[in-house]
């Protein structure tokens, strides 16, 4: 029998998105004690020629995930898309931005803010490969942070063994629906798991896709 563990969820339709001219954005968590590596998950839309511009006070490590459509980030000079990732250090004060390069549509990224990781390269850009599927692989392979995301059929179980005991498990359903960890989660719903030694999830709809982190 599964044992329920503490958990806080965080559902996409109690969400509040900030509009700012030509860009949308929500935060879907926020870890006001500083107590994860994972400081703070967001998620940002770009209308047509729109741009996002971030500051950092401290040193950070960002995780970078279109979800749709085609970025640009200042100082990289290649575009990143969706099914790429891109994992870069920030430096104190120093400006941040992102613009849509599509010319007819929007983009859509998570971007996710880690304490600085001094093993992680400036740039560092993964290509993210789902032809396999009901299977989990690194979204980042720089981050040190352990980090998943995996294309799952309808009735695809998985099962993933804590590395570390004393951590905690962020998870977030981008397509499609889940039972994680015997919680039901649906398109983009968001959680955060305590007091876990193994995960168990299992896809509840075709192509379903989810990602997940200790952190």
């Amino acid at each position: 029998m599964l044992v329920q563990t503490p958990s806080k969820i965080f559902k996409n339709d109690f969400r509040i998105w900030q509009e700012n001219e030509k860009s949308t954005m929500t935060e879907i968590l926020k870890d006001e004690e500083q107590i994860h590596t994972l400081l703070s998950l967001k998620e940002v839309v770009l209308d047509i020629e729109g741009e996002v511009r971030f500051n950092f006070d401290d040193e950070r490590t960002l995780l970078i995930l279109p979800l749709y459509g085609e970025i640009i980030i200042s100082d990289f000079y290649e575009p990143v898309s969706a099914g790429m990732s891109l994992t870069l250090n920030t430096q104190s004060g120093k400006d941040i931005v992102i613009k849509n390069l599509v010319h007819h549509d929007r983009s859509d990224f998570l971007i996710f803010e880690f304490k600085k990781d001094e093993y992680t390269q400036q740039f560092s850009k993964n290509e993210l490969d789902f032809t396999l599927k009901n299977n989990v692989f690194q979204i980042s392979k720089t981050v040190q942070t352990p980090n998943f995301i995996g294309l799952y059929n309808g009735r695809a179980e998985g099962y993933y063994a804590l590395k570390e005991s004393n951590k905690s498990i962020f998870g977030m359903v981008i397509n499609g629906a889940f039972e994680f960890q015997n919680r039901l989660m649906e398109n983009r719903d968001a959680i955060l798991l305590r007091d876990l030694e193994e995960l168990e999830f299992e896809a509840l709809s075709e192509n379903a896709l989810i990602l997940f982190m200790e952190i």
